[in-house]
């Protein structure tokens, strides 16, 4: 098996901005689903008046919280991205090897590559 090595020079920042939205708004429902559960059952099995009122919140969190999220992991990661491209500009980029099964040096940019 052949290493294949590559230097990585710049990453698209909008791209990688939206797969850090798109990290963050699954993250919050890692911690937004449990928060949930715990403040409705908590809430409404208090049989007081906030029970409704507290299950109604619970409601806007799960909906905002998630949107928060990928709207902060998007701006992050463009700005992120963008320092990252100055930094790689600046030393050359990054050296990346990769294991190549069936793959000749000229073959790297043809679409019909399957790693």
């Amino acid at each position: 098996m052949a290493r294949l090595k590559l230097t990585l020079k710049r990453i698209d920042p909008v791209k990688a901005g939206v797969v850090y939205a798109g990290v963050m708004a699954l993250f919050s429902l890692i911690i937004v689903i449990p928060m949930i559960l715990l403040v409705t059952a908590t809430g409404l099995s208090s049989g007081s008046a906030y029970g409704l009122g507290s299950s109604l919140g619970t409601g806007f969190a799960m909906i905002l919280i998630p949107i928060l999220y990928a709207t902060i992991g998007f701006i992050f990661g463009l700005v992120s991205t963008a320092l990252l491209n100055f930094v790689l500009s600046k030393t050359k980029g990054l050296d990346v090897e990769f294991d190549s099964k069936d793959m000749e040096i000229a073959q790297i940019g043809e679409d019909n590559i399957k790693f």
